[in-house]
This record gives structure tokens, C-alpha cells and sequence, in this order.
């Protein structure tokens, strides 16, 4: 001991028993006292070591400076296994800035000798600052604990500002590094050489955040991690590669002290706390990737510091025959349902949300987080239920990676286990798969794409999540670029010293390999990178892009850039080029799926009643087209976008609804600025009902009704000497004329399941024939005469397309969803919930029989005239069955645009007594009524409005 002191003993301070929470070195609010704990199991011998750094200014008071070591006592100090000792500091002692460590059974009982250990709750690290990035030349890298300077902790002006609170499906996910983002030089930020790559660095690129539309940055890992530990060489140019990501971590509640921007102990802790309060101030929340899944110790064999696996290596990490398993292919794998990890865990989590006020977590290599002490995934692990069950976390949102290097028990994309009440949302992986093949070409992926775009309920609805639990993503850090996606085939890593990363990129370099000077290749790959941010924004689920894919960055085709730097670094200057065109487009994009909150920002899955499908499910062909229904628009009757995908090489011509004007909002194929329109007013009003689509490009129009413009249009249309009504069944009969002959609408993905029966194929059959009954019906009621509409004549091209169009199977038999599981098929229904078959096959006891009285008072109604084809499916449909599903009266009104609440809806049931079917009789008395209402109420609103 240093001075002539006796180990154990500290002059003028004086120890105490302590307690065992909270974890790590807290010091008392108010000062006077600080607590050191530590969980030790097993161990009989813990010391205290204490640095008190020269130049300190406590020496004046203790009387000297240096090393100090402290023994616990095992009787006093210790509560379970966990050891803990408290520290009662002469009066005007300010502790930060001392350094501790422990020592776990020193040899002979000599602490001097022993292995000094990196407390794993530490809140604050002595290491390098950000000047020293990636410095070799001053030692190996050791850090020590320090204790934080109470300001920081307890004393942060957080100036009123709250965290945001969004909803996760109201999310718009930007994935970034701190470093990267600004350390450019061309991000020509205020006082650079201290600022660039840090924290406050990052809040000074706030508006352009803002400007893209995001409101919620995930970032990389932004705690202690070791730079230096990539020992390796760029051998094109012999550039010194570090561990850029960040994947790699030396400690979980510490900022990174490179991301500083001032070099004093602590500042890292302020600088978070004030980038992430400027985040909230404008309404950013922060979501961080958190690395549980493994540890520094397990990298690259060597180390100069010790931590979980010298106090507890059995507890803390997954062992087979005593060594480290490696689920994570990074040396080892933390055992996060041992009780002891999985409680260091949560209160970790729990500080960063209390204390640094963050709102939610990435969990990488989430699925090996669930596997317990022998390697084996568990479906209900326990951290999982340790998480859901914390009060303190329940507001943070919990994002799942949710696979490991373990194949393919470790994929858990859809299945990953909540703990609780469905709440983790996952990266689906799968939808950014299948984007990709379809984007790019490849045969046969629509109704893969299909089942993605509408929320990947095959994935989520049967537990209960919801479409915003599927984060959708074309690109992350771990990968390919937006850029490069469509400029390489292959990967490009030589430049790690090594051709790390796997190949399975999905990518397309339209043409050329890298960079190019055919403008050919350079206008496709410019209508790839839209095509892929229409089809990630105009899909239903929380999105999520990667920093600088808003303007093409390049890492010139490697895949796998966890060791690159300036590679891998934000270019202000190119964002500012391409702020006139890819910029803008993505900008305008975000903006248009805001305008559309209700339909992609759902709390449930896309069926019939939003979307209909004009599109020949058995075409190999890459071409669907869409219309989505907004049933919310502000003051409209009716709003609605069609959007459309040609991902191939021919030109394909889109048809287009024909009772309503549509309006041009998106063609990729066209060169900025006229791919996308600035606002509503600059749309585009489209002529012809044909839209000539060129080769791998995609559309979105818009469309939209009130009860003048439904006048206005019919008068351009039809004429103007017919009244309200006759312009409605005018414009009414032209659509299902041409909808219900010469596109009969698809089923909902939910209702052909997974793998359909025949049965069950034939329940869908008559769903269609159902449909088409009631467009007849329709047509017939809408008139005030009682006199039957008719029908325009089908041609015989609409009467082949008719026949033409199939459900959506591949020739497999397979529907756009995977198979499902012997369990899933027991339990599900045959159809969805928003759209049954017209007769519960199985349970005739749900038929409701009608009653003399409801015979008598529903108006007779003569049989509509119809199309043949029509005609034949009615006289089928009425020789099997004679009931309609109650829940059919809400299709048939919002099919009439007269878009009913679910309320209104019930409200009419309630009047037949909520039956679960109806009479045809019944059905067709209720409709009548509803559309009775109507008509009054748009005549009133007509003679208002004249």
C-alpha cells in the first residue's frame, strides 16, 4: 500500500456495509457516501481497489494520493452473492474521479498481485477520448472504473423536455452511427475538429433529419466498445481498419468516450443526455442496438482487461465442456437466462431508459437471447418475462433481431417470444428478402410480395402482433448499401483485410459491375433505388431506412463494413447533389405514406375492405396492381390510392378503375423532378384508363370523392341532366361492370391461408360468387324507381379475362403466405375474420333462422338483371346456400361509398338482433334501408350546397 498505508484502511474514510442495489458505484444524491457492489458468486475473497488520481483535488484533504485497497468482509459485506461495501467521505470530499476495481481471491491473500476486474455495472470508464480514435501508439487498451461526477447523473437539465411517446406504428426508423454520420469533413459542422463524430456533433444534423421526415433514429451501438481490437491492415492501401460498428462491447451502461466531444471523464455522459433531449425536443426518439448476445472477451482471443468471464465465466456465458459456445460468431454467447445475467440485464436496460431517457431497444442476435444454459432456444425464456414484468420498462419499445448464427434454430423472424402480451416487434428479414427478388425480377415472387406489403400477417397475426410489429427494411448496416444493391452481384471485402460477410445479397447491378459510365445502367439503377423506397413506404408496417440511403451512398460494394471508417461515413456534400432528385424523392415519399396514415400506419392487417387486387396471380411476370381504400379521409367521400409495380423487362400497360378521376402522384421511370409530385396540387390528372407502365418501374396514383366532386365527375362522364341518384348507379354501374366482370377481386391472403384444400378453395369460390352476386344486388337497390339497372354488356375480351383471372396460388398449390403449422391449421379458420365463407360448414347451429315476422316485413325484391356469368354464379351460389354473413351489410355499404363507421354497422345489425347470418330477404331490407338513409342525406347536402 502506497504512503505507508495498511491495506484496508483509507485515511479519513470510513467503510460501511453498504447495500446491494443499486448495481455498480452510485454515489448519494447529496453526496457524503458512496456504494460499490458487485455480483461475485463463489468467490471468498473480494477486494476494493481504489486509484486517487494525482493532482486530485480530494488529496488536500485525505493527505495523500495513489493505490488503495479495501477487503470485504464476507459476513458483513456480502447478501447472497452479491458482495457490497459503502463508503462514508470526510466532508467536502468530491469522489469523481476516482478510479476503482476489483480483485476476486488474490494469491496468498495479496491484492497487490491480483487481477484487477472491470466493474460490469460500471457507469463510467476511464479510456481514451475522442482525439485518440483508433491510436495505437499509446499502450494496449485498459480501462478502469471511475466514479461519475454527480452532475451528470443526478443534476441534468433536461429543461422540461419528455420523451416523444409515438406509437411504434407511427414510426419512421433512420439507422445511423454517431461517428459516421459527421465525422466528414464535408459535413462542415460549427467548432468540426471537436465536434465531428460525436454527440453534439449529431444535434447540429437535426434538420436534416427532420427535413427527410423521420422521427426515430436507431443507432449503433453507442456504449464502450474497443476500436483497436481489429488488429488487421487494408491491403489495397495498408490503412489501419478498426471496429467501426461497434459490435464488440467492453462495457453496457457506459457512452462511448470516442462519441465525446470534450475530453474530461464523464462528458460523454452529458453529451448523450443532450443530444438525446434535442432529439426529443423536436419529437426524435432514440432507440439504441444493444449487443447482449456477447462481450468484448470473446474477440479476437487477446485482451488487456478482464470483466464478466473472470468473475463468473459459468454464469455469465453459455459453456460446452467448459469452453465458450459461439451462437453469435463472435467468440462467445452471454447466458442471458442464467438468473444472475438476466437480472444484470434488465437493471441495465432500465438505467437508459431512467436515467438517459431513451425509448426502446434493437436487440442484435436477439434469438440468442433465448437460449438457455445448454445452447437450446426456449419459447418462453426468462428474460423475456423478466423484461415484460419491469415497470420501468414500459414504455421502451423492444425491437428483435430475431435470428443468430445457428440455422436454423436460431430463425425466429415471426415467432420470436414476447414474455408477456405481444409486444416485440421484429426486423422481417423475409420482407426484405422478398422485396428484393421482386424489385429485381425474379419469377413467380407476387404473391410473396403481395403477403409483405399488406403487414406479413403469416408472420404476425397468430400471435396476436400487428402489422407495426414488422420493421420493414430494404437495407441495414449489415449489408449492402441502397446504392450498391442495384450496382453489385457480388460482394466486395477485400478491403477487410479478408472477404468477410456472406454472399446473399438479392442484389442486381443492372448491367455493370460497380461504377459505370453507360447511362443505361445508371437510369435503371436510379429507378431500382425508387422502386425500392416506394415499395418499403407504401407497405403496411414500421419502416425503417439506412443513414444515407436518401442519396446513394456507396461502400463501393462491400457488404460488411464493421471495419471501415471513412467508408462508411455520411457524404454531406453528395446528399446536397442528390437533394433535387433521390433526396427529394424520399423526402416527398415519407410525406405521402403520413397523408396515408391510415392506411399503412395500421393496427391491423390489409384485407378485402382496404385493398383490391387487380393483378393474374398465376403470371410468372413480376407486375401486380393495387388499389388501397382510405375509409378515414378528412372530408372525403371517398380517397384511395392505386399503386402499381413493373418489375421486369417488358412494358405492361395498367388499367384503371373507371368511376373515378385519377390523379398521377408517382412514376419512377420519369426523370426528377417529375418522378413525384410536390404536393396534391401538382398531381397529374391522368386521361386515358390505360397507364403505359415502361420496364422496371412503378406508379402510385391517387384518387378521391366528396359528394360535389361525385357530381362533378359524373357530369363529365355521363351528362348533366340526370339527378344525384342516376349519376351514383351511372358511376356505380360502370365499376362493377368493370370490376366484377373483368377483375374479380382476389381474396384476402388471410383467407386462402396457407396451404388450402380443395374444400377450402371452394368456400373462397363462393366467397368471389358471393361478390359478384352482390353487385347485382347492389345495382338494383341503388335505384329510386325500384326499377333494376342494367348492366353494360360484357364484351367477349371482358368475359375471357374473367375466366382468366385465378386466386392467388402459385403452381404449387401454395397461396402468398407459407405453410402453416399442423397446430395453426387446427385452430384457424378457414377465412378471416373480416371476410367469412357464406356458411359455417361445420356449425349449422350459427345459421339463424328468420322468422315469419322478418319474412313478412322484408321488401320483396325483384331478381336483379345481371351479366350471364353473374347470372351462373348467382344460380349456384342460391343452390347451396341461403344465408349471407351479417358481417357482408358493411362490405355492400363501403362497396357504395357510402363508407359506414363499425358502429353504424352494429347499430343496423342490432336492429335484426346482431345475427350472425341473415335471410337474402333480411340482407337485402337492411341494405335498402341504408341506402335509403343515404340518398336523403346526400339530396339535402346537394340542395344545400346549390
Amino acid at each position: 500500500a502506497p504512503m505507508g498505508q495498511s491495506p484496508g484502511k483509507i485515511p479519513g474514510v470510513e467503510p460501511a456495509p453498504g447495500t446491494p442495489k443499486p448495481k455498480g458505484c452510485s454515489e448519494a444524491p447529496l453526496g457524503g457516501s458512496v456504494n460499490f457492489t458487485l455480483d461475485a458468486p463463489g468467490r471468498r475473497s473480494v477486494w476494493l481497489y481504489l486509484v486517487l488520481p494525482e493532482g486530485h483535488e480530494g488529496a488536500s484533504i485525505l493527505g495523500t494520493c495513489g493505490e488503495f485497497y479495501l477487503q470485504l468482509d464476507s459476513q458483513t459485506n456480502r447478501s447472497g452473492d452479491t458482495w457490497h461495501v459503502q463508503l462514508l467521505l470526510p466532508p467536502g470530499f468530491d469522489p469523481k474521479g476516482v478510479k476503482y476495481m476489483w480483485i476476486l481471491d488474490p494469491k496468498d491473500g495479496r491484492p497487490q498481485g491480483g487481477t484487477r476486474i472491470l466493474d460490469p455495472c460500471a457507469k463510467c470508464l476511464d479510456s481514451r477520448f475522442a482525439k485518440d480514435w483508433n491510436r495505437r501508439d499509446g499502450g494496449k487498451y485498459s480501462p478502469m472504473a471511475v466514479i461519475p461526477d454527480r452532475r451528470a447523473l443526478y443534476d441534468f437539465d433536461w429543461q422540461g423536455v419528455k420523451p416523444p411517446g409515438h406509437h411504434l406504428k407511427d414510426l419512421v426508423i433512420y439507422e445511423t452511427h454517431v461517428r459516421g454520420f459527421t465525422r466528414n469533413p464535408d459535413s462542415k459542422l460549427q467548432d468540426w475538429d471537436a465536434t465531428a463524430g460525436t454527440f453534439l456533433g449529431f444535434i447540429q444534423k437535426i434538420p436534416h433529419l427532420l427535413k427527410l421526415g423521420i422521427n426515430a433514429v436507431e443507432l449503433l451501438p453507442v456504449y464502450e466498445f474497443d476500436e483497436t481490437a481489429c488488429p488487421r491492415k487494408n491491403p489495397h492501401n495498408g490503412e489501419q481498419l478498426c471496429h467501426f460498428w461497434g459490435y464488440s462491447t467492453v462495457n453496457f451502461y457506459v457512452p462511448m468516450q470516442r462519441f465525446s466531444s470534450r475530453d474530461r471523464i464523464g462528458a460523454a455522459i452529458v453529451g448523450f443526455k443532450t443530444m438525446v433531449r434535442e432529439l426529443h425536443r423536436v419529437g426524435i426518439e432514440v432507440i439504441l442496438d444493444v449487443v447482449f448476445n456477447h462481450t468484448a472477451e470473446g474477440a479476437w482471443g487477446e485482451h488487456h482487461w478482464h470483466s464478466w468471464a473472470a468473475i463468473a465465466k459459468e454464469r455469465y456465458y453459455i459453456l460446452s465442456k467448459g469452453q465458450d459456445t459461439n451462437y453469435t460468431g463472435c467468440g462467445n454467447t452471454v447466458s442471458a437466462n442464467d438468473p444472475m445475467t438476466c437480472d444484470w440485464i434488465v437493471d441495465c436496460l432500465c438505467y437508459w431508459v431512467e436515467e438517459m431517457q431513451v425509448d426502446g431497444f434493437r436487440f442484435d442476435l436477439a434469438s440468442a437471447l433465448t437460449r438457455g444454459g445448454d445452447g437450446k432456444v426456449s419459447m418462453d425464456p426468462l428474460l423475456m418475462r423478466k423484461m415484460a414484468q419491469e415497470p420501468k420498462l414500459s414504455r421502451a419499445k423492444f425491437i428483435a433481431e430475431a435470428w443468430d448464427c445457428s440455422w436454423p434454430d436460431g430463425y425466429l423472424v415471426g415467432k420470436f417470444p414476447s414474455g408477456g402480451p405481444p409486444r416485440w416487434a421484429e426486423w422481417n428479414g423475409i420482407f426484405r428478402d422478398t422485396i428484393r427478388c421482386f424489385i429485381k425480377g425474379d419469377a413467380g415472387k407476387t404473391g410473396d410480395f403481395a403477403t409483405r406489403i399488406c403487414g406479413s400477417s403469416d408472420l404476425f397475426k397468430h400471435n396476436g402482433r400487428k402489422p407495426f410489429h414488422s420493421i420493414n427494411f430494404i437495407t441495414a448496416h449489415d449489408g449492402f448499401t441502397l446504392k450498391d444493391l442495384v450496382s453489385y452481384n457480388g460482394k466486395h471485402n477485400t478491403c477487410n483485410g479478408e472477404n468477410s460477410g456472406d454472399d446473399h445479397n438479392n442484389s442486381w447491378n443492372c448491367g455493370a459491375e460497380g461504377d459505370t459510365g453507360d447511362g443505361h445502367v445508371k437510369h435503371l439503377r436510379q429507378k431500382q433505388m425508387r422502386n425500392f423506397m416506394v415499395a418499403l413506404f407504401m407497405s403496411a408496417g414500421t419502416p425503417m431506412i439506412l443513414y444515407g440511403d436518401e442519396y446513394g451512398r456507396s461502400q463501393k460494394g462491400c457488404n460488411n463494413g464493421w471495419c471501415q471508417d471513412a467508408r462508411c461515413w455520411f457524404s454531406w456534400s453528395d446528399a446536397a447533389k442528390e437533394d433535387s432528385k433521390l433526396n427529394r424523392f424520399v423526402r416527398l415519399l415519407v410525406n405521402l405514406r403520413k397523408q396515408y396514415a391510415s392506411i399503412f400506419n395500421r393496427t391491423e392487417f390489409l384485407t378485402n375492405k382496404d385493398i383490391w387486387w387487380r393483378v393474374h396471380w398465376d403470371d410468372p411476370y413480376n407486375y401486380i396492381c393495387y388499389v388501397l381504400h382510405d375509409h378515414h379521409a378528412t372530408g372525403k367521400g371517398y380517397a384511395g390510392l392505386l399503386v402499381a409495380f413493373n418489375a421486369g423487362h417488358e412494358v405492361r400497360s395498367c388499367d384503371l378503375p373507371a368511376d373515378k378521376p385519377w390523379y398521377r402522384i408517382i412514376d419512377t421511370n420519369l426523370a426528377p423532378p417529375h418522378d413525384i409530385c410536390e404536393n396534391e396540387a401538382s398531381s397529374v390528372k391522368i386521361s386515358s384508363r390505360d397507364y403505359v407502365m415502361q420496364p422496371y418501374s412503378c406508379i402510385v396514383l391517387k384518387t378521391y370523392s366528396d359528394k360535389a366532386s361525385i357530381k362533378q365527375y359524373a357530369d363529365a362522364e355521363y351528362g348533366a341532366d340526370q339527378d344525384l341518384t342516376s349519376h351514383m348507379k351511372a358511376v356505380i354501374t360502370r365499376r362493377m361492370s368493370m370490376e366484377f366482370t373483368s377483375t374479380v377481386e382476389a381474396p384476402s391472403l388471410e383467407e386462402v391461408g396457407r396451404k388450402q384444400s380443395d374444400e377450402a378453395m371452394g368456400r373462397v369460390a363462393s366467397m368471389v360468387r358471393m361478390r359478384s352476386l352482390m353487385s347485382g344486388a347492389f345495382l338494383e337497390l341503388l335505384g329510386e324507381d325500384g326499377q333494376p339497372a342494367v348492366l353494360e354488356e360484357e364484351t367477349a375480351e371482358e368475359v375471357a379475362m374473367s375466366e382468366e383471372i385465378q386466386s392467388p396460388v402459385d403452381e404449387e398449390g401454395q397461396s402468398p403466405v407459407v405453410e402453416e403449422t399442423p397446430e395453426e391449421a387446427a385452430s384457424a379458420s378457414p377465412m378471416s375474420e373480416e371476410m367469412h365463407s357464406p356458411v359455417e360448414e361445420e356449425d349449422q347451429s350459427a345459421l339463424v333462422e328468420e322468422t315469419p315476422e322478418e319474412t313478412g316485413s322484408a321488401s320483396p325484391l325483384a331478381e336483379p338483371v345481371v351479366s350471364a356469368a353473374q347470372e351462373e354464379f348467382m344460380e349456384d351460389f342460391f343452390q347451396q346456400h341461403a344465408t349471407i354473413p351479417a358481417e357482408m351489410l358493411g362490405d355492400a355499404m363501403h362497396l357504395l361509398n357510402m363508407n359506414p363507421t363499425a358502429e353504424e354497422v352494429t347499430e343496423r345489425l342490432a336492429s335484426f338482433g346482431s345475427p350472425a347470418t341473415l335471410s337474402l330477404p333480411a340482407f337485402r331490407s337492411l341494405l335498402q334501408e341504408a341506402i335509403r338513409d343515404w340518398n336523403s342525406g346526400e339530396a339535402a347536402s346537394l340542395d344545400e350546397s346549390r
